[in-house]
């Protein structure tokens, strides 16, 4: 399942019990998605020779969750629609990467699907096929998607840190 961050801070401050029982934990937070552009008026229009209107970008938080019961607990992250979580960005391989819980600690696991772009657990390689565990935060990138890795026991201290300046940011394609 997919939620806008915003809505889930809202939520959180209105009712934190329920959004830690409402939503599927753990989540990946994108705060690098890719931009769509915002309505401009005529005065904003581009022209040949002066910049172009700025895009909204919205951080995402998807849920790690199979996206096809019966599967198992696998969640498979990829540009790919057959993908569990779908990330549109151009560097992120087909089927780049795949999270699971251990079966016997229930800890979680990242693991490179011989990607194209490489899986970076705080910063550094993880080697392909083989699972690098994850704790209650971690900071991935999946090719040139950088994303956090939160269990519910993180997210409240991750909203706290989270810049509170606008939550919808301007930026200009580059």
């Amino acid at each position: 399942m997919l939620h806008r961050l915003s809505v889930l801070m809202t939520r959180l401050q209105d009712d934190p019990d329920a959004l830690l029982r409402d939503v599927g934990w753990p989540v990946l937070v994108w705060d690098s998605m890719p931009s769509r552009p915002r309505s401009v008026g005529p005065e904003e229009a581009p022209t040949l020779m002066g910049p172009s209107p700025p895009r909204v970008v919205e951080s995402m938080v998807f849920e790690l969750r199979p996206r096809y019961p019966g599967r198992g607990p696998e969640v498979t992250v990829g540009r790919s629609p057959e993908c569990d979580i779908v990330l549109p960005e151009p560097t992120v391989s087909r089927q780049h990467a795949r999270f699971r819980p251990e079966p016997h600690t229930e800890v979680w696991s990242v693991t490179d699907l011989e990607s194209h772009g490489g899986t970076y657990l705080e910063g550094v390689l993880v080697v392909p096929g083989r699972p690098s565990p994850l704790f209650t935060r971690a900071s991935l990138r999946l090719g040139g998607a950088e994303v956090v890795f939160l269990q519910a026991c993180a997210f409240e201290r991750y909203v706290r840190s989270y810049p509170q300046q606008p939550r919808v940011r301007l930026t200009r394609p580059g």
